[in-house]
């Protein structure tokens, strides 16, 4: 066997398996931020229920603390809402951009694939 066909018998596999490696990068990205926007959402709503009850400190008489209460429970109860939008719009984007990845991965699979001698 010539150098010259041993060179490209290396160098389609090494070509494949750099692709590949480049599309598992970019996923890992993709997934790392969809996780951190995820934990930025979770801080924020950790945030707003000690917010809601700090009002608790101040509150003297029963009917303070529970009026406190149940507006606290009321905030607690939008936030989490509002979270839960944010989740599944953080998953949906997520979701959307691997499917891009896969697509493409397949995409590049085929142009590099190592071809059978």
């Amino acid at each position: 066997m010539s150098t010259k066909k041993t060179t490209q018998a290396y160098k389609q596999p090494i070509e494949f398996y750099t692709t590949m490696l480049d599309q598992s990068i970019r996923a890992n990205r993709i997934v790392a931020k969809g996780i951190g926007r995820a934990i930025e959402e979770q801080i924020g709503l950790f945030e707003a229920v000690v917010d809601s009850t700090r009002p608790l400190v101040v509150a003297k008489k029963p009917e303070e603390i529970l009026a406190v209460q149940m507006d606290a429970w009321k905030t607690f109860g939008e936030k989490v809402v509002a979270a839960t939008g944010k989740f599944a719009e953080i998953q949906r984007e997520t979701s959307a951009e691997l499917k891009d990845i896969v697509v493409d991965s397949f995409k590049v699979a085929n142009e590099t694939m190592p071809k059978a001698a």
